[in-house]
Formats: structure tokens, sequence, C-alpha cells
């Protein structure tokens, strides 16, 4: 009988021993689904909905990483999220993205600790790019045909309850929103705010009736027309059946059939919002001709767009000099250096062995020198941010813009906390992670400076009004919210008044002899907020929507971006509210 080699039993033996531990230790099998956009269609540069799901056999704790790839060379977006799934459960994640280059794939990446979990590439490609994307939540999934047809890469999505966006960044590639099926026992709270936020902010929705359907109560105080879906009739030289519709004030009919409302219209905050007395996804409305001119009419509605844009945030600092204190320590060290190292050389230099006391003075005050410039630069980090809050009467909520210029001395690391519900953009290259679970941005600026632009919608009731009467114009401010506004203007055509008299509830009666003009800079001063102000009314000149306008400067602490340690560095906050004269 043959007998093996020692060498070979003691291999033999280590792998009998280890081939149990190997598999004890092996990462979890993990099973990820992923889906990207809006019914899988992607518009460059505007927010974009991502939804992971994670599921394994085996407790899993660890990091969920995406990485956006940017254009040229700039470094990819990083976005992490916590995983921790049990056995036989599943996790899903949303977020926010952003796509500028749709020809490079995104990176899904899990880890626990130092092991890799799982990694995975999701494919763009220009073939699911649009212009815009009608999105429809119905279960008849036909009627979109027409957009083929459109001047504009307008693409269909049809959609479950679902595939809704969580947040309302989400539809940033959205154009208009259908509303046929609604189950709202199978909508989050969170997809029915993100909706109403949208369409707040300018989306245009379109609802339509159907029989037997029930409009849910979030989205009533939306709609222009109340339907009467239990009586529905026909209409002569119509092949569909009409709902009751009664338009509701501030709803006005685009189109009958003879006494009977076919689309009622109304706004709502600076959103469309659109309300038809048939079933737009019915077979016998999809053959119907003149359902196109309803949908050509509802497409063609301009959209209300931000006031706030990118170019205020010239009016932040971007560079920021060492304080006078640091500067002089510097100093001070750089000297002690010197007359350090000439005393040691006088005394050492020509000893022998003298040149150990030589490099140990020169790696001290290195030592020091650097210790003492890594906290400088650290400290010298800095944050200058304007906020344009939008105020939405109607929805009695506000978009909120915010510009912020991250000041970072040779290029230092940042860590910076977000308000709540912000999407972040960044407005220049840098690395930039993402904590989705902590509304926390770190990152690094090359340049040493980075300006970031963040979005969110707060709850804001302020109404006000102008009555015009007899030749006199009052303000009339509602009690609605406590909010302090100060240096209050009012504003109209180049054009402003100033409230000296403060914004407090009740009527303002407004002095014609006290209008100003402002066709010279610097009217309203040479700070951050006067700078800004001034550039507002540029704006201001080319909106639609108000007779006036009422701009003020208030302190809110939901709209800061906050360094680490809590600072929020010099804030201007300027309030925008559009004012009806009755």
């Amino acid at each position: 009988m043959s007998t093996w080699p020692p060498g070979h039993v003691i291999f033999f033996s280590l792998c009998v021993l280890f081939v149990p531990l190997a598999h004890a230790t092996a990462a979890p099998a993990l099973d990820i689904s992923t889906e990207l956009g809006i019914g899988g269609w992607v518009v460059p540069g505007t927010f974009t909905p991502l939804r992971v799901e994670v599921t394994a056999p085996e407790h899993v704790d660890g990091i969920l990483e995406v990485d956006v790839p940017a254009l040229g060379g700039d470094p990819p977006m990083r976005h992490l999220h916590a995983v921790r799934v049990t056995p036989g459960a599943r996790q899903q994640i949303a977020f926010d993205v952003i796509i500028s280059d749709p020809r490079r794939p995104l990176t899904l990446r899990v880890r626990s600790g130092r092991t890799l979990l799982a990694h995975r590439e999701i494919p763009v490609g220009v073939q699911r790019t649009a212009e815009g994307v009608v999105a429809a939540l119905t279960r008849e999934a036909a009627g979109l045909e027409f957009l083929s047809e459109s001047s504009r890469k307008l693409r269909p999505a049809y959609l479950g309850e679902d595939a809704l966006p969580l947040r309302w960044q989400s539809y940033g590639a959205v154009d208009l929103v259908a509303l046929r099926d609604i189950d709202s026992r199978a909508l989050r709270p969170a997809q029915q705010q993100a909706l109403i936020d949208w369409v707040a902010q300018g989306g245009r929705l379109l609802v339509s009736a159907r029989d037997g359907g029930v409009i849910p109560e979030w989205l009533q105080p939306l709609l222009p027309a109340r339907i009467d879906a239990a009586r529905f009739s026909r209409a002569p030289g119509l092949p569909v059946r009409l709902a009751g519709l009664e338009p509701l004030r501030g709803g006005s009919v685009v189109r009958r059939a003879g006494d009977a409302p076919v689309a009622v219209r109304g706004r709502y905050g600076r959103g469309i919002v659109e309300v038809w007395a048939f079933d737009a996804f019915a077979p016998s409305a999809r053959v119907w001709p003149g359902r196109l001119t309803l949908w050509q009419s509802l497409l063609a509605v301009p959209r209300a767009l931000p006031l706030a844009h990118e170019a205020v945030a010239g009016e932040l600092p971007q560079t920021r000099a060492l304080p006078g204190s640091t500067q002089a320590v510097l100093a001070s060290l750089s000297v002690l250096y010197i007359v350090a190292l000439r005393f040691v050389v006088r005394r050492v230099g020509g000893r022998r062995g003298g040149w150990i006391g030589i490099l140990a003075t020169i790696a001290l005050f290195a030592a020091v020198l650097f210790t003492f410039a890594s906290g400088a630069r650290a400290g010298a980090t800095a944050l200058a941010q304007v906020s344009i809050v939008e105020s939405l009467p109607t929805a009695r909520s506000a978009r909120v813009t915010t510009y912020a210029s991250l000041i970072t001395p040779y290029g230092g690391d940042f860590v910076i906390r977000l308000p709540e519900g912000a999407g972040i953009r960044r407005l220049g290259p840098a690395a930039l992670r993402i904590i989705e679970t902590g509304r926390v941005v770190e990152g690094s600026a090359a340049s040493g400076h980075l300006t970031l632009e963040a979005t969110q919608m707060i709850a804001l009731n302020l109404p006000v009004e102008a009555r015009a009467g007899g030749g006199v114009l009052d303000l009339v401010v509602g009690g609605g919210s406590t909010m302090p506004v100060r240096d209050a203007v009012l504003y109209r055509g180049r054009q402003l008044y100033r409230l000296s008299e403060g914004l407090n509830p009740g009527r303002i009666r407004v002095d014609p002899a006290r209008w100003e003009r402002v066709d010279r800079p610097g009217v309203l001063g040479g700070e951050t907020a006067g700078r800004a102000l001034e550039w507002l009314f540029g704006q201001l000149d080319r909106a639609a929507g108000a007779d006036l306008w009422l701009l003020g400067r208030i302190d809110d602490a939901r709209l800061e971006i906050r360094l680490a340690g809590g600072a929020a560095g010099p804030t201007t906050q300027l309030l925008v509210i559009p004012v009806v004269v009755r």
C-alpha cells in the first residue's frame, strides 16, 4: 500500500481544516433588483428616481453605494444608504440621482466592512433618454400613442401606484401626470405629498373621470371642478360618456358639449390642474379624434419656472483669506524655525554626529508646522448661502432654492448637513458622497471652492393681497403666519415701495408718493442681500402671475445648510410673495 509524503498529508489536513471556515465566512448571496427613471425614461440633467430592492437569505448589515458618472473627467457623485436585511425580508431604497452622461452606466455596490457583497452596473443608454415624460397612472396601458407625433421627444410612461415617486424632486423629468386609476390604499403618504408639491411648483396634472371612480380626499383640494362620477350621460356628437362636472372657484371651462362641461382647468399654486368629464384611456376615447385637441391644449400650457436661478450664486463670496491670527502664528512659527535652526547649526554643526541634531530640529518644526497648517486649513472651511423662498399661496407652501458657496482653502475636505427634504445638486466639479440616511454630504473641491444648490418644500401660510378702489391701494396681510419679515418692500415694474411700518397682520395703506425707481444699482446696498434682491427684480420683470410682488428677509432654521460643527455661515433668506390686486 502506497503512503503519501508527509508534506502532502499536512497540506491535505490544512485544506480540510480551512474549507468549512471559508464557507462559514463567505459573503451571503444578495438578490438585487433596480428600477431607473419614470417608466424607464431618463431626462439628462434632472433628478431621476432610482429604486433598489435588496433581499438576502442571511442577515446583512452593510452599505449600499451608487456611483453616478459625470461628464468629462469630473468625479462621479456617490450616494450611500445603510442596508439592513433580515433573512427572507426585503429592503426598498429610493434615491434621486442626476444623470449627466447616459452613455456610461451607474455602478452599484454593497459592502459590509471591507467585504464586497455585491457589484452591479446599471446601464442607461441614449435610447432611454427623453426630453420629457407624460406619466399616466392607469391599468389601461394605451392612449398616449399620439406622443410619437410630437415635435418634442416626449415619451409615455404607464405606471402603477408603486411606481409613483416618493419625493417631488423625482418629477423633474415629467411634463404631465394623468390620473385615471387611483387606489389611495396603495399609495404611501409620501407619494401623495410628492405629487401635491410637484403640482404646486408648476407641474401639470390631469384627472380623468371614470365610471365608478372615487376621487380620494387628499386630491380634492387640487381640483378645479367637482366630479359626479355617479351621473354619466351621453352628449350629442361625442362617442364618450360624460360625468357631471361642477366648476369650482377659480376653475374655467375650456371645452363644452352643449351645456355640459367636457374639460375644466384651474390652478393650484403655480401649477395647472385639469379635469376631464370622460375616461381618457377608455377604448371609446382612444378612437375619438377630438381628444387630441384636449391633450395638445393641456401640454401647450406654459409651465411656471422657478424664480431662483444659479446666477444668483454669483453674489456669494468665492474666496476667503486666512484669519489674521492664523497668519500671525504661521509667521511666528516660521521665524522661530529659522532662529532655532541657526542656533542648532552653530552649536553642533561642526561636531561629529551634529547632523543628527540638525535633522531632528528640521523634523520637529516640520511636524509642528504641518499639524498647525492642517488644523488651520480645516478651520478655514467657510460657508455662505442665499435662499430664495417662493411662496405658493393657494398651496400654503413655498419652494426654497438655496445656493451655498463652500470655500475649502487648498482643496480641503468638508462635511455639511442638509435641511429636511432637500435635494442636492453640485454646480461645479467636486468629489461628493451623499449619505442618504443622515442628510449628510461629504466631499472635497480641488479648486478650493464649490457651489451647491439645494431645493426643498416647506409649509408657509402668509396670505397677502392688494385691494384698489377710489384711487388708493391697500395691502392686506392675513394672520395665518407669525413669521417675521424684515426689510419688506413691494415691487412692480422697476419701482419699489419700502414698508417701513413692517409686515404685520392687517391693512397697510400704500402712499403713491413713496414709490422709488430702481434703475441704478446699489439702491438696496452692496451687501449680499441687497445685490440678491436687485437680481430678483430682474427675474420678476419677466415673471407672470402677479400684479405686485412682496419681498423681504426672513430667518428660518429649516432652510439652512450647516457645516459639520453646526455653523451655517453668513445666511441670506429672501421671501417672495406674489400679490394680486382685487
